[in-house]
């Protein structure tokens, strides 16, 4: 064996006994405190080329990657559509005609958006609606009592997983044909179970249940059967987002004291913190690097 050989032999074995991991290629776009406001920044998957995207003062959350990574699409605090140009930050505002809108995710072939509509007429009361991203072509996805709202995709575009609730210990995870009304109910208990996020082999779901005291992470089949716990730890664990190989979870937490991203292997293993300084939240990750 040479000496090249032995110490890269070296090098894998203590990264195997560390539980090292490569970060899996991508771009995570997310939410961070800057200043006064919440604006939209991007970064590689391991944390680096940290970029700050958006500068308008107002605040941005809940990006989302959209036209093949050249746009990243979010809502700002009065409930306002907009997307933003990658490269050249431009802002432009979307989905005008629709009123105050929320939870945007985009189809999987990028010709239609879901998201939430709040009623006007209503308090506490919201549609899921499917548009093109220019808005001509729409239709209501649903018309139950009461909110629904974080709406995800299925990777192959058929179906939208999405929490339906109606007052105290009602809010719970269904899935619905995004071509037709057919729904199924995939929760019933009194804990509070939103922010599904179908894996990318769509065999299970992550997604957020204070069952056991706080939010914490836990994943499913994706027919509601054998749920399992995460994460645990004090405090908050919430929006999962998986890695594009479905081998990681990415997620916020404010076990370090305050709101930032974090990483876990999906068998619950290896959690380690990704970013640090200012609050950071709302990662959303995508396969392809900038």
């Amino acid at each position: 064996m040479t000496e090249k050989t032995l110490a890269f032999a070296i090098i894998v074995i203590l990264s195997i006994a560390a539980g090292c991991q490569v970060h899996p290629t991508g771009a995570i776009a997310f939410s961070r405190l800057t200043g006064d406001y919440w604006q939209i920044w991007t970064m590689q998957p391991n944390g680096k080329a940290v970029k700050q995207l958006t500068t308008s003062p107002s605040d941005k959350r809940y990006p989302i990657w959209a036209e093949n990574g050249k746009k990243i699409l979010f809502r700002t605090n009065n409930n306002k559509a907009f997307m933003v140009d990658v490269v050249t930050s431009e802002e432009k505002p979307i989905l005008e005609s629709f009123g105050l809108v929320g939870s945007l995710a985009e189809s999987p072939d990028g010709s239609r958006l879901v998201f939430v509509r709040y009623r006007d007429n209503l308090k506490d009361s919201s549609d899921l609606w499917i548009s093109t991203p220019d808005g001509k072509k729409q239709k209501v996805l649903t018309r139950d009592t009461g909110l629904q709202y974080d709406p995800a995709w299925s990777h192959d575009g058929k179906k939208i997983a999405y929490v339906s609730g109606h007052g105290y210990q009602t809010h719970e995870l269904y899935i619905v044909e995004s071509d037709s009304k057919n729904k199924r109910r995939l929760t019933n208990n009194k804990a509070l179970e939103v922010l599904p996020a179908f894996s990318p082999d769509e065999k299970s779901m992550a997604y957020v249940s204070d069952k056991t005291g706080d939010f914490e992470i836990w994943f499913m089949d994706v027919d509601g059967r054998n749920p399992i716990q995460i994460t645990n730890s004090f405090g908050i664990d919430t929006r999962p987002c998986w890695s594009p190989d479905g081998d990681q979870i990415m997620y916020v937490s404010n076990r370090s004291g305050q709101l930032q991203l974090w990483i876990i292997n999906k068998d619950g293993s290896d959690t380690r913190q990704l970013t640090r300084g200012a609050p950071t939240m709302d990662p959303a990750w995508r396969k392809e690097s900038f």
